[in-house]
């Protein structure tokens, strides 16, 4: 597994508009092989996201077709309109994977 952490300072006023253009990015690339991805905000105003991908080849696979003919025009424009800082991203090569679902009573509360 791939997995890819990036993080943003955001607009306040348009982080809505930033949450519903990761969405729909990441349905775009969960079509495209993706493992998904969680958008998080932390306790000092950052936005933090995390995606995962079979392999780094995969992801960079998926850019390609954001910025081909077939991309929704103007998706990565509108989350961009939204970013005050984009901070560097980690890129991590999984070792260990030990992923699991949530029991049904945490997934059930949004927890």
């Amino acid at each position: 597994m791939f997995v890819a952490i990036y993080r943003w300072r955001l607009h306040p006023e348009l982080e809505q508009d930033f949450i519903a253009n990761w969405h729909r990015i990441t349905l775009l690339g969960v079509a495209a092989g993706s493992g998904g991805s969680s958008l998080f905000k932390d306790t000092e105003g950052c936005w933090v996201a995390i995606a995962r991908w079979t392999s780094r080849a995969a992801r960079e696979h998926f850019f390609q077709l954001m910025e081909g003919d077939d991309a929704e025009p103007g998706m990565r424009e509108r989350a961009a309109l939204a970013i005050i800082e984009r901070l560097p991203p980690q890129e991590l090569e999984s070792v260990l994977d030990y992923w699991a679902p949530f029991p049904e009573s945490n997934a059930a509360s949004g927890s």
